[in-house]
């Protein structure tokens, strides 16, 4: 028996990275699937990886920035299942490192579009097929955003954002059984590890040094090592946790 049986879950960036490998877990803790992605290749992938699980998929390719096309996608999912128990927030895209001083309003809109406005649009939309039954609501912050990394201004603005909307949120909708987490992680996946590889040295090098930079003193890896607390979040294990901050990320970011 699956921690997620019977669970309606929806996985935003699931054609790649944590997005695709908890889209897996999902399908292997039976629960049925709802996929959304820009590469609708790779989303045809992870579909096909889910349903060899044995899991039943709902895919549509949706860009998290355009609020037409997750409206589109939310309401497929309502028309077919008439409620929604867990929402993963993954989707982001996170631009190369430079100074603030250099960064434009253009990069930081991108940011806001990519990350913080799709988590909000997705949270409004889904909210009313999770009002009556409850549910569980995952979005994602970054060590980047906690620590203040340097070179990423941004993505890490709109990662403390994102932070913030959840701990709101979770004192709004708690009366309604929904529980909303963040979840802070620092984990690779093969294809990015491929990726490193294909880099130049000192890159690759760098890379490398950073995802290992935790008390573990190892990289983590998104399946094996994230997508089961990801499980336990949405799952009815976790019930009486919403509105905090999980770190994934082997130790990077400790604190009382």
């Amino acid at each position: 028996m699956g921690k997620l049986d019977h669970k309606i879950c929806i996985v935003t960036g699931a054609s790649g990275g944590l997005g695709k490998q908890t889209a897996i877990r999902f399908a292997e803790e039976g629960a049925t699937v709802c996929i959304c992605a820009r590469n609708e290749e790779r989303l045809a992938e992870t579909k096909r990886i889910c349903e060899e699980k044995g899991a039943e998929v709902l895919a549509m390719k949706a860009d998290v920035s355009d609020y037409e096309q997750l409206k589109a996608f939310v309401e497929a999912i309502a028309a077919k299942y008439g409620h929604i128990d867990a929402l993963c927030n993954n989707a982001s895209t996170i631009s190369a490192p430079h100074p603030f001083i250099e960064h434009t309003i253009a990069d930081l809109e991108e940011a806001l579009h990519s990350g913080l406005y799709g988590t909000w649009n997705m949270m409004q939309l889904c909210f009313p097929y999770m009002k009556e039954k409850g549910g569980a609501i995952l979005n994602y912050g970054s060590i980047g955003g906690v620590e203040g990394m340097a070179g990423f201004a941004a993505y890490a603005a709109e990662k403390e954002a994102i932070r913030a909307l959840s701990r709101v949120t979770a004192r709004e909708w708690g009366e309604f059984n929904i529980r909303v987490n963040c979840i802070c992680p620092n984990v690779a996946t093969d294809r990015f590890l491929a990726g490193i590889e294909q880099s130049p040295k000192e890159v690759a090098e760098y890379l490398k040094a950073s995802m290992s930079n935790n008390a573990m003193k190892r990289m983590g890896m998104a399946y094996e090592d994230a997508t089961p607390a990801i499980v336990f979040l949405v799952s009815d294990d976790a019930k009486w946790i919403t509105g905090q901050t999980v770190h994934v990320e082997g130790g990077n970011w400790i604190s009382a």
